[in-house]
């Protein structure tokens, strides 16, 4: 008996508990909806939904003016050299080849860099040398690799995220091989990676980078912080500029560019281009080429494909003085050259006279392609003079 009525206390007691608490929620949410009653009527009082909507509305309109605002304040005068058909058709095939030089390498690890083997190289190139080839550290996986694994491996799967370890522990002895089990793993390994390169003839150097070809240098592009542009010399700042693609220029390409640059002769126009990524980070080192080989600044010439915006307006008005022939070759449906954003956290504009053109392909990476450049180069449709397309809605 006193057991029932305890198990009765007991639940009860439960009951009484989940009561309780149903009630306290209750309360809860009914002076929640009580309050939130009286902010909406407060809110009426002041508030129109057609307010709210035009403020909307007012908002996306000036933040389009500012954008406008912005950009217009980073208008410079034209270069002191033309724009140069001939030189941008030898420029853009260049930036053709550097992507091949880049997947040929990936793909052939005897393959040294010879751009007398990739698809696209034309007779007209043979009057070049090559002063050095630039390389970068990536880290390649393969997926899916089946491989015999020693069963210390198999007791401690941590051991396999380190492809040198795995490495070494696999050549230790042929009885351990054996005496492991068969099993699929990620198999890692880093390579060096075709950047780009430097060539020289009796007439002028080139200098070109590739444009971008992995994820983890999508992933750097749009990795939008900046950091001060400080001279070399002087450690005057001169600007803010996209820490992505300095610490590329930095850290990752090998030998260093503007050591590199040292080796040719500063009195032969020098032209440096890019295509996308590539376009960023020859845009950034032309002004560290400036500014560290200053015998070479007067012959100094960019043209950059598709390039992304890289510094801020204070940055580009350090550069229009230092680098002021400098040419950006757009395609008006590549979405590429419209990032970073001309206000996010940060200010980012162009450097460089534009030449536009319009080839719409349907979506983001063929209008973005470097082929799609050159066969616009090749037709000599890009202008710098604005066009005027209609606009709907219109009188």
């Amino acid at each position: 008996m006193n057991k029932v009525n305890r198990r009765q206390f007991l639940l009860g007691g439960v009951a009484a508990g989940t009561a309780a608490t149903l009630g306290t929620e209750h309360i809860r949410r009914s002076r929640a909806k009580a309050r939130q009653a009286a902010i909406d009527a407060y809110v009426a009082e002041f508030y129109d939904p057609d307010d709210l909507i035009q403020s909307s509305v007012t908002e996306d309109i000036r933040m389009a003016e500012e954008f406008q605002a912005i950009q217009a304040a980073a208008v410079f005068p034209p270069p002191p050299i033309p724009y140069n058909r001939a030189i941008s058709k030898r420029l853009i095939l260049l930036s053709r080849l550097s992507t091949q030089q880049y997947i040929t390498g990936r793909n052939d690890p005897s393959y040294d860099g010879n751009l007398k083997q990739l698809f696209d190289y034309a007779p007209s190139l043979d009057q070049y040398r090559v002063v050095t080839h630039f390389r970068g550290k990536e880290r390649q996986v393969n997926d899916n690799i089946e491989i015999q694994v020693p069963q210390a491996l198999i007791d401690d799967p941590t051991l396999l995220k380190d492809p040198t370890a795995l490495d070494q522990t696999l050549i230790q002895t042929e009885e351990a091989i054996r005496a492991g089990i068969t099993a699929v793993v990620k198999v890692g390994r880093t390579i060096e990676a075709f950047y780009g390169f430097l060539l020289e003839s009796d007439e002028d150097s080139i200098l070109v980078l590739r444009g971008t070809q992995r994820i983890a240098e999508w992933i750097g592009n749009i990795y939008a912080v900046q950091q001060d542009y400080l001279h070399p010399q002087t450690g005057a700042k001169l600007g803010r500029i996209h820490q992505g693609f300095r610490g590329i220029a930095d850290t990752i390409i090998n030998p260093p560019v503007v050591e590199t640059m040292r080796q040719i002769n500063p009195n032969k126009p020098c032209y440096l281009a890019g295509h996308s990524m590539g376009a960023a980070l020859v845009t950034l080192l032309a002004l560290d080429i400036a500014l560290a080989v200053p015998q070479i600044q007067p012959n100094l010439q960019v043209y950059a494909y598709a390039g992304p915006r890289v510094g801020d307006p204070e940055f580009a008005r350090s550069y229009a003085k230092i680098v002021p022939n400098s040419f950006r070759v757009t395609n008006m449906a590549d979405p590429v050259p419209t990032l970073p954003p001309t206000k996010l956290q940060s200010e980012f504009v162009h450097v460089g006279e534009n030449w536009a053109f319009l080839t719409q392909a349907g979506d983001m990476l063929p209008n973005h392609s470097v082929d799609t450049y050159r066969r616009a180069v090749e037709a000599d449709v890009e202008t710098n003079q604005i066009r005027n397309f209609p606009l709907s809605g219109t009188a």
